[in-house]
């Protein structure tokens, strides 16, 4: 879909509702949709996050973490599903995902062992879709992906029995399919902010020698590709990012700072070849205050070698 007729915000609200939905893939591709919850009053974040191969092979993945749990609690279920389940009433083991309304409504739970989390996401604005762009989706990160911001309204939260009450906060909605080769990305920064008047996503990947970046800015009833991602960031001992500043402008030439701090870290393990360290982060754009995500992906062999020497000079 080309955005030289019409501007990118009228394109997003046109972007097909088929794509909220299930697609049919060809062999060796995923679809997933990652939803990042985040809770700094309780001092918790995660995700619950369905995947589904292009031969039926579906996983689900709930994880928690934050100084408010003793450690972080990780949950997966993996199973057959047929080609007719769709995303309008998605269940796998613990996992249920209804979207309502597509690009808009969605219902999300987890009902597993440890972890029981619910509740209703509304979107912000309208989906970012990378195929929007001028440079398309990186063929390697996917057909394509739409990125989304939201309230999230908790229906439940327990955690080995005791019972959270987080209230309404924000969620980070992802969504991609086709082709997925982590390793190929030596290093990204995935990277979100949200307050109720300004969304912000920048994608960083570091690929074959290239830097590409793909975002948006959303701000006053319009939504803009970034142009321009410039970033500061601070690393502890574990070399886990803690804080971050990042200064954005848009193609209208619009310009956003933003001040982070991380409430909550963790490094993530499940992919071969690389590590994903995340942080759940409390910020301020341009003054208000929101909160938002920032994951880092490292190759393993240079992050164990960096690492020792983050102190001195990372």
């Amino acid at each position: 879909m080309s955005t030289s007729a019409t501007t990118l915000t009228q394109a997003a609200k046109d972007f097909p509702a088929e794509h909220a939905y299930r697609h049919e893939m060809r062999e060796g591709c995923r679809e997933s949709l990652a939803h990042m919850v985040i809770f700094p009053d309780i001092g918790m974040a995660g995700f619950i996050y369905p995947t589904v191969l292009s031969d039926g092979t579906a996983k689900g993945r709930a994880t928690l973490f934050g100084p408010g749990l003793a450690e972080p609690i990780h949950e997966e279920i993996q199973q057959q599903v047929p080609p007719e389940l769709g995303f309008e009433d998605w269940r796998t083991g613990p996992l249920t995902m209804s979207v309502k309304q597509p690009h808009e409504q969605v219902d999300i739970a987890w009902h597993g062992e440890r972890i029981h989390l619910s509740g209703h996401y509304t979107a912000l604005h309208p989906p970012y879709a990378f195929s929007l762009h001028p440079d398309g989706n990186p063929p390697y990160y996917g057909d394509d992906r739409t990125e989304q911001h939201g309230r999230f309204v908790v229906d439940e939260l327990t955690v080995d029995g005791k019972s959270y009450e987080p209230g309404e906060s924000h969620l980070v909605r992802d969504h991609s399919w086709g082709p997925r080769v982590w390793g190929l990305n030596q290093h990204y920064k995935w990277f979100h902010a949200i307050t109720e008047d300004c969304s912000i996503h920048a994608f960083e990947m570091q690929s074959f020698g290239r830097t590409e970046v793909r975002g948006f800015l959303w701000r006053d009833g319009e939504l803009h590709h970034l142009v321009g991602f410039d970033t500061e960031f601070v690393f502890n001992d574990e070399m886990l990012q803690t804080s971050f500043t990042a200064k954005v402008t848009d193609d209208a030439g619009r310009t956003a700072t933003v001040t982070c701090e991380a409430f909550a870290n963790t490094q993530l393990t499940f992919v071969p070849g690389v590590y994903l360290n995340e942080a759940a982060v409390t910020l301020d754009i341009d003054g208000t205050k929101g909160t938002g995500w920032c994951e880092f992906c490292f190759n393993r062999d240079y992050f164990d070698f960096a690492k020792e020497h983050v102190q001195t000079y990372g």
